[in-house]
């Protein structure tokens, strides 16, 4: 149970923060919205969706959970993580909102979010194409959950803003 909890207190903290209105291509982040994504690290990954876990592995490949990293980020700002979490929390709100809450039967995560905080590792794998997300602490699946696709647009553009040296570069807009 005390697993969950940094999930849950940040997802309430997300929905508590959102003011409800459809995502732009770079929706506003508020101070007290990024407050909450100052401390540890944060790393948006890229991931081949169409290589299952257990299938064999391209010689040097890196895996996150089974699944090739095609693509990793570093995001330095509280402003550019707490645009990462709005952004997939408002993929969630929508699925809530259009009553389709639930797991279909395919799981092809391209892409996943991993926190870092106080030695506590967090991986978010989402899967767009299927609407569906998955929730690893410490190695531990702890949880899964619905969403749309509408956060794609924000994480592709996050991926293709990263720098040569693997760190996103800030953009104010």
């Amino acid at each position: 149970m005390h697993h969950s909890m940094p999930m849950i207190l940040m997802s309430a903290v997300l929905a508590a923060c959102s003011n409800g209105t459809p995502s732009s291509s770079r929706p506003e982040v508020s101070l007290s919205e990024q407050a909450g994504h100052q401390a540890g690290s944060y790393t948006l990954y890229r991931l081949d969706g169409d290589r299952y876990p257990g299938q064999p592995v391209p010689e040097g490949s890196e895996l996150l959970h089974g699944w090739t990293i095609l693509e990793s980020c570093i995001i330095d700002s509280s402003r550019d993580r707490a645009l990462l979490f709005k952004a997939f929390e408002e993929g969630r709100e929508e699925m809530r909102r259009i009553g389709t809450d639930h797991l279909p039967d395919c799981f092809q995560p391209r892409h996943a979010i991993r926190v870092v905080v106080n030695d506590r590792t967090t991986d978010h794998l989402i899967c767009f194409q299927c609407s569906n997300f998955m929730v690893v602490i410490d190695d531990e699946q702890t949880g899964f959950g619905s969403t749309t696709d509408s956060p794609e647009k924000i994480f592709d553009a996050m991926l293709a803003d990263c720098g040569a040296d693997g760190h996103l570069r800030s953009n104010p807009n």
